[in-house]
């Protein structure tokens, strides 16, 4: 028997704010985290989303804090802060009933950088460094200090990473097979990740303009975001919020380049059209680079006229799991009544577009949806609704 998900915490860790309630607030007031960068090294003017603040020992109790990674942490910080949120202790997703399921577009890419320059110019690397290096480090921690025996999961799709590893922990909760699922993601920015956009003419000059005429680059940016998904009968039952109710969906895809964005955006509509039925907001995968965002654009036009839509990159950054942190964003639209503005978002690119553009709109919002579009035709959904 397929039960339903139940969204019943949110982890939030970001450059905008971390904590459920700030980042809320902040999004409502259309704050936008990216601006000159104050951790990564990189020229004067650049533009980067960076979370500052964050400290293993104010998350980590175990003996891995000696040795965790900045992705690592972001994770686990998220974990951490989505169980608080919850009202569930920490070991809450331990044991053969809990899930995990993670994401990262990048991983450690800090480490990875010393760890391959000290490689290259001694011909050895630290053995100590090696097993944060491996994409599933993150996974690794937080099983380590959370508990989690039970199934779990590191996925990469691109920039739908996020969105893939909410829907596999939500499958996970909807089959039966575990009462609690952890399932969200995490990346890092780095001033080599920087260098790569502004080598592929990727980057915006200034604020970033998602969805906007003009636009012309994204910001990259950094964070992680985790979900505490479990049956909604048992939400209920211990007296939990919910602030919605996921919908499993496998998603699809469409033809594209390996590492390029799809060029039929009809099909994309087609495929999204269905999902779009009775939603009130859309949450869209626009960073303010044209392929992208003339692609979204011209399929949610095509696909949903008249629905609002908003676009949180240009307020958290772009990078590859900011999909977990838009599905956070779906959760509060349908929880909290009111859809954010697109930060930088003056003239929608598409005239048929219903961008939310400076304040945001307070209304009820009984569905909302998660685009997930990726390069290489990956459209990973995500649907929420009122519970």
């Amino acid at each position: 028997m397929i039960v339903d998900v139940a969204v019943t915490g949110l982890g939030v860790v970001s450059a905008l704010a971390s904590g459920v309630a700030p980042f809320a607030e902040a999004l409502r007031a259309g704050r936008s985290a990216c601006g000159p960068p104050r951790r990564i090294e990189v020229p004067a003017g650049a533009h980067v989303a960076e979370v500052v603040a964050l400290e293993a020992r104010s998350v980590v109790r175990s003996a891995v804090g000696r040795r965790i990674d900045r992705t690592s942490l972001l994770a686990l910080a998220a974990a951490c802060l989505a169980l608080d949120d919850a009202g569930l202790p920490h070991d809450a997703a331990g044991g053969p009933r809990g899930g995990l399921a993670l994401s990262s577009a990048f991983g450690n890419l800090s480490e990875t950088e010393t760890f391959v320059e000290r490689l290259l110019a001694r011909g050895t690397g630290n053995p100590l460094v090696f097993p944060n290096l491996v994409l599933n480090a993150p996974l690794g921690y937080v099983s380590i200090e959370l508990g989690v025996t039970g199934p779990s999961a590191m996925l990469n799709e691109q920039e739908a990473s996020g969105e893939a590893a909410i829907q596999w922990g939500a499958q996970l909760v909807a089959d039966g097979v575990v009462d609690v699922c952890l399932a969200g993601g995490a990346d890092e920015v780095t001033a080599m990740l920087w260098r790569i956009h502004q080598e592929t003419r990727t980057l915006a000059a200034g604020p970033p303009r998602p969805l906007d005429a003009a636009a012309r680059g994204a910001c990259p940016g950094e964070g992680a975001a985790v979900l505490v998904l479990e049956p909604l009968a048992r939400a209920r039952a211990r007296g939990a919020r919910v602030y919605a109710r996921l919908v499993p969906d496998p998603g699809f895809a469409v033809a594209a380049p390996v590492h390029g964005w799809p060029r039929d955006a009809e099909r994309i509509a087609a495929g999204l059209r269905a999902r779009l039925a009775g939603v009130d907001a859309v949450v869209a995968s626009a960073s303010g680079a044209p392929a992208l965002d003339a692609l979204e654009a011209e399929a949610l036009a095509y696909a949903a006229p008249g629905v609002p839509v908003t676009a949180p990159r240009g307020a958290i950054g772009d990078f590859g799991t900011a999909g977990a942190l838009a599905v956070v964003v779906a959760a509060l639209a349908v929880a909290g009544g009111f859809v954010p503005p697109t930060p930088g978002c003056r003239t929608p690119r598409h005239p048929g577009l219903d961008v939310v553009r400076s304040t945001a709109r307070e209304r009820p919002v009984r569905a909302a949806l998660v685009t997930g579009l990726a390069r290489g035709g990956i459209v990973r959904p995500v649907r929420l609704e009122e519970a």
